[in-house]
């Protein structure tokens, strides 16, 4: 897989060129043995929403004291706010990475410090350009620095599905990357562009989901009758779902 590349051509290279180095106890075999925990292409990379627990290794909101949560949430991005912990934007990079997506829909502009980050990324990581569409109801609050060529800002009340321009969706390429982080009407709004996503995309419901309350446990129930699975290389990369999106960085079957 795409992830797996550059530890699978240092594998081969190093076995071709250094066998010595690479047996226990050489200078390469640590490198080496890293591969196996690489290449996420396992049988249980997968798992539905019904079957996982909401245990979580570490809040990634809840840091060990203040000044080290301040430093980890108040991060900027070309001096734009930008609201992600460094777990998730490790993530978001390992994602476009792999699933090379072709559209980013970013529900909550807030300063449009995140979508310019999705934008810029997007056209360093991936092969093919992409687009990067975000939607708020507070479009004055965007920066005049918030600016790409391959990101636009939409003003939409998302409490108004039926505002969503049909048009827009329909033409935007595939594979998808949608991110919630608007937090209001979350599975309406799921449901509606759930239409119009189609095998291999990607959905993410940031923040939300650390409630683990029964309108998150039912909604994510929603997800799975509609063909979601959990990618569980995203949530418990660095720890059983420490991420501000626990159990719910989700793929369409």
């Amino acid at each position: 897989m795409k992830l797996a590349s550059g530890y699978k051509a240092f594998c081969e290279a190093a076995l071709k060129n250094y066998p010595s180095q690479t047996a226990p106890g050489g200078y390469l075999h640590w490198y080496v043995t890293q591969a196996s925990l690489v290449n996420a292409d396992s049988s249980d990379r997968f798992a539905k929403p019904s079957e996982r627990g909401w245990l979580s290794s570490l809040h990634p909101k809840i840091f060990p004291n203040y000044n080290t949560k301040l430093g980890a949430l108040a991060l900027t991005y070309k001096g734009l706010i930008q609201f992600k912990t460094p777990f998730d934007l490790a993530l978001y990079t390992r994602l476009i990475w792999e699933l090379q997506p072709r559209t980013i829909l970013e529900l909550g502009s807030l300063q449009g410090g995140s979508g310019l980050w999705f934008a810029d990324h997007m056209s360093i990581l991936c092969e093919k350009s992409g687009e990067v569409h975000s939607f708020d109801k507070n479009l004055k609050l965007i920066h005049e620095n918030a600016r790409h060529p391959f990101l636009t800002f939409h003003q939409l009340d998302l409490s108004d599905i039926a505002a969503f321009d049909e048009n827009l969706l329909m033409r935007l390429p595939h594979p998808w990357l949608v991110i919630d982080d608007a937090h209001t009407h979350i599975f309406s709004i799921f449901s509606y562009l759930n239409r119009f996503l189609v095998s291999g995309d990607y959905y993410v419901f940031e923040d939300s989901p650390m409630r683990a309350n029964k309108e998150i446990i039912d909604g994510l129930q929603l997800v799975e009758q509609s063909g979601f699975l959990i990618d569980t290389y995203y949530t418990d990369a660095f720890g059983s779902n420490l991420t501000c999106a626990p159990n719910a960085w989700l793929r369409k079957s």
